[in-house]
């Protein structure tokens, strides 16, 4: 069996967690190139009430962990690379199909 991998880092920093999505400091940094208005109308699971509390960070690693499990990855490692938290992921690699041998020519009857 062959196997392929995935590595995903996660930057660990000290100090508080970001906060609640805003539009208007998004559209800020933006330059203004798309208004407050339509940001929340256009991603709307971003900036509704419940993306305004704040998830503990084990929370949102879980539910990241979980995604990545519903597509088969096995978490096999997590190692402190500097100031970097690393995964190490791991599933057995995918076949690709093997091509069908077609004649260029129809046979003759």
């Amino acid at each position: 069996m062959t196997w392929e991998y995935r590595v995903i880092h996660i930057n660990v920093e000290s100090g508080s967690p970001p906060g609640p999505p805003d539009p208007k400091a998004d559209s800020e940094r933006l330059g203004g190139a798309l208004s407050p208005d339509y940001l929340k109308r256009e991603f709307p699971q971003q900036y509704n009430a419940e993306a305004q509390k704040p998830r503990h960070p084990a929370e949102q690693l879980q539910f990241f962990l979980n995604a990545l499990g519903k597509e088969n990855w096995e978490m096999v490692e997590a190692a402190q690379v500097g100031p970097l938290l690393m995964f190490f992921f791991k599933r057995p690699r995918r076949e690709p199909p093997k091509a069908i041998d077609i004649p260029d020519t129809p046979p003759e009857s």
